[in-house]
Order: C-alpha cells, then sequence, then structure tokens
C-alpha cells in the first residue's frame, strides 16, 4: 500500500501544478470510493456528512468531474479516512487509485515529468499495476491472482488508444520517467517498447 507520506507528496504535487488538463481521469478512485460508499449504504449525502466534506467533494470525485487527486488536503484525507473506516487497508486502495488516476492523466495529457511514484514505491507498485490494468483492459485480479467478477474496462476507447499512445512516446523520450511508459505498455498491453 501507498503510505500516507507518498500520497500526500504525489496529491499536493498534483494540486500545486494547478489545472488537472485536457485529460484528467478519476475512474480508479471513483470505483473505489463508490464501492466503498455502497458497501456502508450511504447515500453520497451521508457520506459527504460523515467525511466532514460538502456533498459536491463526493459526487465531483465519483462522478469525475473533480478527481481526487484535485481536491484540498484536508478533503481529500477526510474521503481517505471515510473509505476506511471498516476496512483500514481500503485507504491505501484509495490512496493508490488516486495516484494511478493522476498518473494516468499526466501520461494522457502527454507529460513527460510525472507528478506521482505510485509505480516507483515498493509498498503501492503490485496494487498500481493492478489498478492500471484494470483501467486499460478491464481485468481485475484478487490477491491470490483470481479474475474478480463484474469488473469491466474503465477508460473508453478513445482514452485506452491515446493512452497507448503517449505511454510508448513517454517510453522512448529520454525524460527520467521514460520507465514508467514502458512500465504502463508493460503492464497494460504485455509488450516491451
Amino acid at each position: 500500500m501507498c503510505t500516507p507520506g507518498e500520497a500526500d507528496r504525489a496529491l499536493s504535487e498534483a494540486v500545486a501544478a494547478g489545472d488537472p488538463g485536457e485529460h484528467p481521469v478519476a475512474v480508479l478512485s471513483a470505483a473505489v470510493l463508490t464501492a466503498a460508499r455502497r458497501a456502508y449504504r450511504e447515500s453520497q449525502a451521508d457520506f459527504a456528512r460523515r467525511a466532514g466534506v460538502p456533498p459536491g467533494v463526493v459526487r465531483g470525485a465519483e462522478d469525475g468531474t473533480r478527481p481526487a487527486w484535485t481536491v484540498p488536503y484536508f478533503e481529500f484525507t477526510a474521503l481517505a479516512d471515510a473509505v476506511s473506516a471498516l476496512n483500514p487497508w481500503i485507504r491505501g486502495m484509495f490512496e493508490t487509485a488516486a495516484a494511478c488516476d493522476l498518473l494516468l492523466s499526466c501520461v494522457l495529457n502527454g507529460n513527460q515529468v510525472l507528478a506521482t511514484d505510485a509505480l516507483a514505491e515498493a509498498g503501492s507498485q503490485d496494487l498500481a499495476r493492478a489498478l492500471l490494468r484494470w483501467a486499460v483492459t478491464g481485468e481485475l485480479r484478487g490477491p491470490g491472482q483470481e479474475t474478480v467478477p463484474g469488473t469491466g474496462r474503465l477508460l473508453s476507447d478513445a482514452q485506452v488508444a491515446l493512452l497507448r499512445e503517449r505511454a510508448g512516446a513517454l517510453a522512448v523520450s529520454g525524460s527520467p520517467d521514460a520507465w514508467i511508459g514502458t512500465e504502463i505498455v508493460s503492464v497494460c498491453w504485455g509488450e516491451q517498447s
């Protein structure tokens, strides 16, 4: 799992960067947040009240109009605390999902230097790879590598095509983060670029 310090650093760098760009992605954190909220059998308003954030924060994080990685630190940590109230491990999943959404956004926007290290941190690498694979291919595997039923691809065909193009370009760019492009291509399509 991603430690709070790692997630905090990546998310604060993203927010400091300002504009989420032309291709903001929120599919992974939205899926985790929605699943947690539904497991608690709460409406968005009830979940927001329990988290101590305005209902619009939950609504925006779930529908993608305000990705979790763009909300202020206090609201992000309040959401992370709320998703993990009954299952503490879900916090790490939510934080890693938000970091992966940010990573996908950066790559889709054509950035050559990335604001998150979800794939670099030993504690979050495997989860980050699994989440990225889920977003791109629809394949989500559990801890024993069994396929989780009822999951589907989270990114659109257009996003997947653009991601493949931009991750491939990043992989051969010479950027210090070129390895991330290679990793995305390998994890999502089983190819070496």
